[in-house]
């Protein structure tokens, strides 16, 4: 008889909590024994309304979209690509969706993205999990998107290298195992090579036509080959559904090309895709009309509009703490102070974690108050070092109104930036730390 499996236990040791935490590491939901469920600590926030537009009623699929985009948004590391793997995992069953997940994040180069990257990418992911899963697709339902990798990227003159470069080794030149290894190679160039980088976005922008509809095709000859591949003892896949996510890593002029400028090429893929955006973008008055629905994800809310404690988010909040660390190794109001400063955020909760360890005296063996203090004020220098003397008037009218601030180019980039943070029902807050600040608290000493 196999042993059960021991349940989930915190690090007990402050060592041990630093090796293990890395504050940038998206959870796998409910399979993660560090999860926690912070729905009722965002306040007015459920999935369900999210679900509902894919055609998702509590676990029955009922009704899925024939085509959609949609957009999931929200601060950089309050929880959007731990909610996205929820969604995936959720969703991803037979009966309901087959999920095709990317994290363009770890799988592109994010700090040079554009949307011909994002699509080519999309098309191998799907390949390959198509390959991965056996799912059989007939050489003759993948002949168009072949077709234009011949016509278009091999007939090419400055991409003909670079075909020439990807199909070396492979012996077949049909299928689906062929053309899933082709388009990996195709991703590793997005990843990797500017040269090649930059001639195959052309390419593709010159025939993005022609592009659109091979995926169009796979994606309808991949729907029917689920569709064929249900068990015996089951429904089949319903519809296939792209989630995409480490797009809200884009800046300025990148996020705005991706999802405005060029969210016509996007949409030419006709399938259903949600898209990871920064939550600055959904102050921009053509995105609620270029997407489907626009969801926003809120901080958790560990203060009320008054100042007061607000319980769900503090429990939320101390419930993350502890699932790093075990609370016999915080001194009493570590963790609560801890809490507090985070702002609700979640990233920056464990980035405190980490500066109070590094704080710690060298022959500390628990996390101490001093320590903790110390820790506010290194991420508080942290936001000196990005604000300009401009921001703080804004950042003092945000804390007086609770209301957010007129779009402009400060107001995004406080938001990107994390200095203003957005809570349920459009309640905007400083961040935490910046109060601690002189140049917040005395305007003669901004900057």
């Amino acid at each position: 008889m196999a042993e059960a499996a021991h349940p989930y236990q915190p690090p007990e040791d402050i060592w041990e909590v630093n090796v293990a935490l890395d504050p940038g590491e998206p959870l796998d939901g409910e399979k993660d024994p560090r999860w926690v469920d912070t729905t009722h600590a965002r306040g007015e926030y459920n999935l369900d309304a999210f679900l509902r537009q894919l055609g998702v009623d509590g676990d029955v699929l009922k009704s899925p979209p024939r085509s959609g985009y949609y957009l999931f948004c929200g601060h950089r590391g309050c929880g959007k690509s731990t909610e996205l793997r929820r969604i995936r995992n959720q969703l991803h069953r037979h009966g309901a969706y087959y999920v095709v997940f990317a994290d363009v994040a770890e799988e592109l180069d994010v700090s040079n993205l554009r949307y011909p990257d994002v699509l080519l990418h999309l098309a191998g992911t799907l390949l390959r999990q198509l390959q991965a899963d056996a799912v059989h697709v007939a050489p003759e339902h993948l002949r168009r998107l072949q077709d234009w990798f011949v016509e278009r990227v091999e007939r090419h003159d400055k991409t003909r290298d670079f075909a020439i470069e990807a199909k070396a080794g492979m012996e077949a030149q049909l299928g689906l195992p062929f053309m899933a290894k082709l388009f990996a190679r195709v991703s590793d160039t997005f990843k990797y090579n500017s040269t090649y980088k930059a001639e195959l976005r052309l390419v593709l922008r010159n025939h993005f036509s022609d592009f659109a509809e091979a995926f169009n095709d796979l994606i309808g000859a991949g729907e029917d080959a689920l569709s064929r591949a249900a068990p015996s003892d089951g429904s089949p896949y319903q519809r296939i559904l792209f989630v995409v996510d480490g797009t809200d890593r884009l800046q300025g002029e990148d996020a705005k090309a991706l999802f405005l400028s060029d969210v016509y090429q996007l949409q030419q893929v006709r399938g259903l895709f949600v898209y990871c955006a920064p939550v600055h973008l959904t102050y921009e008055a053509a995105l609620g009309q270029n997407f489907g629905d626009v969801f926003r994800l809120p901080m958790i809310k560990v203060a009320n509009r008054d100042g007061s404690p607000n319980e769900a988010g503090v429990a939320a909040m101390r419930a993350i703490l502890v699932r790093r660390a075990a609370s016999t190794l915080f001194d009493e109001g570590v963790a609560d102070k801890l809490v507090r400063f985070s702002g609700g955020h979640p990233r920056d909760l464990l980035r405190l974690l980490q500066y109070t360890f590094k704080h710690s005296r060298r022959t500390a063996d628990r996390f101490e108050l001093d320590a903790a203090e110390k820790a506010i004020q290194e991420l508080a220098m942290d936001f000196l070092r990005i604000l300009d003397a401009e921001d703080y008037p804004l950042l003092r009218e945000v804390d007086e109104t609770m209301q957010p601030l007129a779009p402009g180019p400060r107001t995004r980039a406080l938001l990107y930036n994390l200095a203003v943070l957005e809570y349920n029902n459009l309640f905007w807050r400083s961040h935490p730390v910046i109060r601690t600040l002189h140049a917040y608290a005395d305007p003669g000493t901004e900057r």
